[in-house]
């Protein structure tokens, strides 16, 4: 299971006053190793036939749809 919520270091209240209303992806606010060490976590699951669950919350960059569709551009680019 992978979580990526509110951002190293960022409390709770405050990644959300930041984020809100959530409709796009806030500058400075998405680490982009977030993006690298999932896509890492999802090919160690591959490579041991394990399944991985990943949520992604809003607080984690801005928009939780948009943030997925980076890893999943980021995972096709290196081993699609």
């Amino acid at each position: 299971m992978v979580r990526l919520i509110t951002p190293l270091r960022m409390h709770y209240e405050d990644s959300y006053a930041k984020a809100f209303p959530f409709d796009k992806l806030v500058e400075g606010m998405l680490n982009p190793r977030m993006i690298e060490d999932t896509v890492n976590m999802m090919l160690e699951a591959i490579k041991k036939e394990k399944k991985v669950a990943i949520t992604i919350n809003n607080r984690a960059g801005g928009n939780g749809p948009l943030i997925a569709q980076q890893i999943a551009k980021r995972f096709l680019d290196l081993y699609g």
